[in-house]
């Protein structure tokens, strides 16, 4: 789930310095219009001159790299523009260079056509899942995927339908939520096994069948028992705020958590509480997405969706932005998970799709590894839940094919697929 609202808050807790700041993203931004309107006015110097201070304040970002490579071009400056576009070949990217006109004149360049193969190479499929299932329901938009180890149950989220469906061990596919429940557009959902509870987040989008536009805003995560489906509480936040709880996270103590991708919060529920609160909050958040534990239940790590991977110590809110390498982007990424020291990320807003394994040592993420690519299935995979080693995600979400009238191009969805990918053998291939 994607929302893109940037808020100026209050940071919460302590932020180290090497985090990117409200003021440098403001300053990307301001000069990436610049840009703009200097490469239509034909004026390349000019064009150069604020991709770069564009490229300065908002580093890895894989757009600006790109425009920065067409300045280096326009400008006549051939081993800046091979020097940029094989960053984002080494970031496992897949532009098509060899069709944009801004790089005519570099195609009789041996590095650039040895580009353009390695651009290709990373379009190329990296296929090592096989199907956990399928559903029939075409028009379900289904953005997330959870486990029952008890009942051996899968349970999946219906963007468009607002609801949760169950499908058991035999393949047999129900409705687990009521329609009287009062669910928005589902997003994340969890399974607290211990408890016997089950978790959503729940948020009003405009692809919602029957949306009205006074919800919008609205937001919520919803708690039932697993075994009969009860609704047991709402948990929902202030009419008139802005919110879209996109995704959640239980600890061991039955502690829930949840990151809004609209306003830059994460919120708590305690396990005897009746209310969502406030745990943390930063100017540096945009779009918060996936949520983690790390190496034990003192650190999370949360992945924005604009920004990064910031790591989060629970106890004395601690906010650090993890710092990729050159050749490493965190842009793009929905669901996140932590597996055997590393963090696996669902990447859909880069090009390709795909699963990587990112490697984190300390503050930083030194390197990736694309675990899975460009899948026949991938249409913006999403979210997924961790079963011993093996993921099991969402393929094929389809958001592209539902508007904000909440209208389906029917012509062109497909049935949804749930993927499994063994990450201990991805690991090792």
């Amino acid at each position: 789930m994607r929302s893109f609202v940037f808020l100026l808050l209050v940071c919460i807790g302590a932020l180290t310095l090497t985090a990117q700041t409200p003021a440098e993203m403001k300053a990307a931004g301001a000069a990436e219009r610049a840009a703009g309107a200097a490469y239509k006015a034909g004026d390349m110097a000019s064009f150069l001159s604020h991709m770069e201070i564009a490229d300065r304040n908002r580093p890895n970002h894989p757009r600006l790299i790109y425009n920065l490579a067409v300045a280096y071009a326009k400008n006549s400056r051939a081993v800046e523009a091979l020097a940029s576009l094989s960053r984002l070949s080494k970031m496992g990217l897949g532009y098509a260079v060899d069709k944009d006109e801004d790089f005519a004149e570099m195609r009789g360049n041996p590095e650039f056509a040895s580009l353009v193969m390695g651009f290709a190479r990373n379009r190329a499929p990296i296929v090592k899942s096989s199907r956990s299932f399928g559903i029939e329901d075409k028009q379900l938009i289904a953005e997330s995927v959870a486990y029952d180890p008890a009942s051996k149950s899968f349970f999946v989220g219906s963007v468009h339908q607002g609801k949760i469906i169950r499908i058991d061990n035999s393949g047999k596919v129900q409705d687990f939520s009521a329609s009287v429940d009062g669910l928005w557009s589902v997003l994340g959902i969890k399974v607290d096994e211990k408890r016997g509870m089950f978790w959503a987040a729940s948020s009003a989008f405009p692809q919602l069948k029957g949306f009205k536009p006074e919800d919008k805003g609205r937001s919520g995560v919803f708690k039932y028992d697993i075994k009969s489906g009860k609704l047991l509480g709402k948990y929902l936040l202030p009419v008139g705020e802005n919110h879209g709880l996109g995704e959640v996270l239980i600890g061991r103590d039955g502690t829930v958590f949840a990151s809004d991708s609209v306003s830059p919060f994460i919120y708590r529920i305690d396990p005897e509480s009746k209310t969502i609160e406030l745990f943390i909050t930063s100017d540096l958040f945009a779009s918060l997405q996936g949520i983690t534990f790390g190496k034990d239940q003192n650190e999370m790590y949360v992945a924005d969706y604009s920004k990064g991977i910031f790591r989060i110590d629970i106890r004395t809110k601690e906010i650090v932005q993890l710092k990729p390498a050159p050749t490493v982007t965190l842009l793009g990424i929905d669901g996140m998970y932590y597996f055997d020291g590393y963090l696996i990320a669902i990447q859909n807003g880069v090009n390709p799709n795909r699963v990587v394994s990112l490697e984190v040592r300390g503050d930083t993420i030194p390197s990736f590894k694309t675990l899975e690519a460009t899948h026949p299935d991938y249409m913006e995979p999403t979210l997924g839940v961790l079963i011993g080693s093996e993921l099991h995600y969402i393929a094929n979400s389809q958001w592209p094919l539902v508007d904000e009238k909440a209208e389906l191009s029917l012509n062109k969805l497909r049935s949804p697929v749930v993927l499994k990918l063994d990450l201990k053998k991805a690991h090792k291939k």
